[in-house]
């Protein structure tokens, strides 16, 4: 199964966008170990509170062109919003809407770990199989010795 993770942020009101985020999503892709399979941003317009959105799946090429265009032209951000809002997150976007201030915003990526999915493919081969996979708040492997001790131990 592909490890997959959702990463989601929230910005206040004094939160700047300037194309930190589309770079960095860029950046995921940029060495083949992830894959970016969605992105949802909402946000809230400073002075008006008018709400803007993108929901956007599919490889960082298609996303980061996209998502470049809605934060650069005024009608790309219109046309997205609708569309975001006509989508198969229209829902979510409408409840995240309601927790947002004027000038804040919602962010939500979910990654795919390729290379989890090419190391689990290597282990099947040879006849190995998956005795843990999470994420872990651990900086070496001695932290994780009972969570190892459980993995070598499951049928």
């Amino acid at each position: 199964m592909p490890s997959r993770q959702l990463l989601a942020y929230r910005f206040g009101a004094d939160s700047r966008f300037e194309g930190q985020l589309v770079g960095a999503l860029e950046r995921i892709e940029s060495g083949g170990a992830m894959r970016v399979l969605d992105v949802l941003f909402v946000a809230r317009e400073p002075g008006t509170g008018e709400l803007t959105a993108v929901s956007l799946g599919g490889s960082s090429a298609g996303i980061v062109g996209k998502l470049l265009g809605f934060r650069l032209d005024a009608g790309e951000r219109k046309a997205a919003t609708r569309s975001a809002l006509g989508g198969p997150a229209g829902a979510t976007v409408q409840a995240l809407a309601q927790t947002i201030e004027p000038g804040g915003a919602f962010a939500a990526v979910l990654v795919e770990h390729a290379w989890a999915q090419a190391l689990g493919e290597a282990v099947a081969r040879i006849g190995g199989s998956e005795a843990a996979a999470e994420f872990v708040q651990a900086s070496r492997l001695s932290e994780l010795a009972q969570r190892l001790l459980a993995g070598a131990a499951r049928d």
